[in-house]
């Protein structure tokens, strides 16, 4: 029971209450790994902290959402455009 306390203590802490999260795994080549190691090293936090940082900037910014759009989107159809909605950005 003990262990479970500080599971729920260190969720709480985190913050991460309710909210729902998915495990991705993802393949790196070694460049981007060591960038990430040094990234996520200087700013005192785990690499999948800094990646998933790095996941919600890119996909919370608009202009970084089109540039990819424009160098990957094939179909016109599943384009998504970004709206700002209460400083919160919608698809």
């Amino acid at each position: 029971m003990k262990l479970l306390k500080k599971r729920s203590a260190a969720v709480e802490k985190r913050g991460l209450g309710n909210n729902r999260n998915i495990r991705l795994s993802i393949s790196i080549n070694d460049e981007y790994d060591q960038k990430l190691s040094k990234l996520s090293l200087s700013c005192d936090l785990s690499k999948s902290q800094m990646t998933d940082q790095l996941l919600r900037i890119a996909l919370d910014s608009p202009n970084v959402v089109e540039w990819l759009q424009e160098q990957y989107n094939t179909v016109e159809e599943y384009r998504v455009r970004p709206l700002m909605i209460n400083n919160k950005i919608h698809y």
